[in-house]
């Protein structure tokens, strides 16, 4: 391709904006409107035409050099060490949600281990439908949710724990 070769291809292509402006002209035009009327209106589609393509240029270029600024950013912050390539920082909240969950499950297990084990130790009775429920069975509810909450406390405390040695709390010791 030499140099005139992008220039012929320019040219082609504003000529096929004015023939398509052209004919978007005719199409609308109406009846008693003189040719020179029809041009007029043909230049302002091909104006219009010309300032829409800049404009989509120029919004493409701004989207190119924020998506190019991000991913220097992203490198920068992999060269630090503050995060890892696997994890860029947009599964933060999924981990944060799944530890307080886990938490919040080992607090409820253990109150529902707690009672249970109140109820056997002090004796005390438990009727359900007119069945009277014995307590050796809170013995073993209470048995199964220590154990539960004590799972869900244990996997809560890995996850964090993970997630600080992975670099998941980098912004711990920031003073912004």
């Amino acid at each position: 391709m030499g140099p005139t070769s992008g220039k012929n291809s320019q040219e082609e292509a504003e000529r096929r904006i004015e023939e398509e402006a052209l004919r978007v002209a005719r199409s609308i035009q109406t009846p008693g409107q003189t040719k020179e009327q029809t041009r007029l209106i043909a230049k302002g589609i091909e104006k219009g035409i010309a300032q829409y393509k800049q404009a989509q240029s120029a919004k493409q270029r701004e989207r190119d050099k924020s998506r190019k600024k991000a991913a220097r950013l992203r490198q920068r912050e992999r060269e630090e060490g503050s995060i890892s390539p696997e994890e860029p920082g947009e599964g933060d909240w999924n981990a944060v949600a799944a530890r307080g969950t886990l938490l919040a499950g080992s607090v409820l297990f253990g109150l529902v281990a707690l009672l249970h084990g109140l109820r056997y130790g002090f004796g005390w009775s438990l009727t359900v439908a007119a069945v009277a429920i014995d307590s050796l069975w809170s013995l073993a509810a209470a048995l199964v949710a220590a154990a539960v909450a004590g799972w869900c406390g244990w996997l809560g405390w890995q996850l964090g724990k993970r997630r600080s040695v992975d670099g998941g709390d980098r912004n711990a010791g920031s003073s912004v």
